[in-house]
């Protein structure tokens, strides 16, 4: 059963499934030697309530979302494919489809809501969509109007909860999210760190592309005695106690003002450069 605390949203976006299903008609995606699934070939914002869901159903797991700049989180991307990960090989198309909770700007393309020049619609592979019914997809399209409204104010409320996330640290004690992300920079060499990861619900290593001197800057700050800061940095093995337990405290002070002021990231990564060179850390 659907979650009734948001019995609106749910409104919403099951009659926008309905709405458009009966507005819009063109060729059969689901036979391989028609389609290809190009149209799964892009990265989706949806809302956490529709991610939870997905969850649920057994559709997704809680790895398959990252955090986003538009909504709450974006579908996980395959690299590897180049389609969305609800994207189904035996079916040809999205798992999600026939569901009634599809991501509502999955069914768009290629049509949009109107057609007024009458001219043929056509994806990437294919000519022959057409719109049926210019008064359902009307329709579909103010309800559009109101989920993008929906999704955009809990984004805001997702973001206000990267404290949450990270953990609390009262009076110098911390909890156990912030005991694990400790434990695990303590594993990673300050080398090869580069900057923090905003999973569904705690903050992750973001691993540095090749090798990274940012947190030189920031043991030096902080712990300028440490005798690999010379010119042995490279060598260093382990992030120290000192500087994990600086590190999450100035996560603690400084990202969610970082995201209020800068907005969240389009992936939820947030690397050491933006973040120590930010000008609120440095005044």
């Amino acid at each position: 059963m659907i979650d009734q605390k948001n019995s609106y949203f749910w409104q919403i976006i099951e009659e926008f499934n309905k709405l458009m299903k009966s507005a819009i008609q063109g060729p059969n995606c689901t036979d391989s030697a028609i389609c290809k699934g190009e149209c799964c070939s892009i990265k989706i914002d949806i809302p956490k309530v529709l991610a939870k869901e997905y969850i649920k159903r057994g559709y997704a797991e809680k790895s398959d979302f990252t955090r986003s700049n538009i909504f709450s989180f974006q579908l996980r991307f395959n690299e590897d494919s180049g389609k969305c990960f609800l994207f189904n090989k035996d079916l040809n198309g999205c798992s999600v489809h026939k569901s009634g909770i599809k991501p509502p700007q999955c069914w768009i393309y290629p049509t949009d809501f109107s057609n007024p020049s009458k001219n043929e619609i056509s994806c990437k592979k294919l000519s022959g969509w057409e719109i049926i019914d210019y008064q359902r997809a009307k329709k579909a399209e103010n309800l559009l109007k109101q989920y993008v409204f929906l999704c955009q104010v809990e984004a805001k409320k997702e973001a206000k909860g990267i404290s949450q996330r990270l953990g609390n640290l009262v009076d110098g004690i911390s909890n156990k999210k912030i005991e694990l992300l400790q434990e695990k920079l303590r594993n990673i060499a300050p080398r090869n760190l580069g900057g923090f990861i905003d999973r569904w619900d705690h903050l992750d290593l973001l691993s540095a592309e090749g090798l990274s001197l940012q947190m030189k800057k920031f043991c030096v700050k902080h712990n300028s005695k440490c005798h690999y800061l010379v010119d042995d940095f490279i060598n260093c093995d382990m992030i120290c106690n000192e500087i994990a337990f600086k590190l999450v405290e100035f996560l603690q002070s400084n990202l969610y003002t970082y995201i209020k002021m800068e907005g969240p990231d389009v992936e939820g990564h947030y690397p050491l450069y933006k973040l120590l060179n930010y000008k609120i850390f440095n005044s």
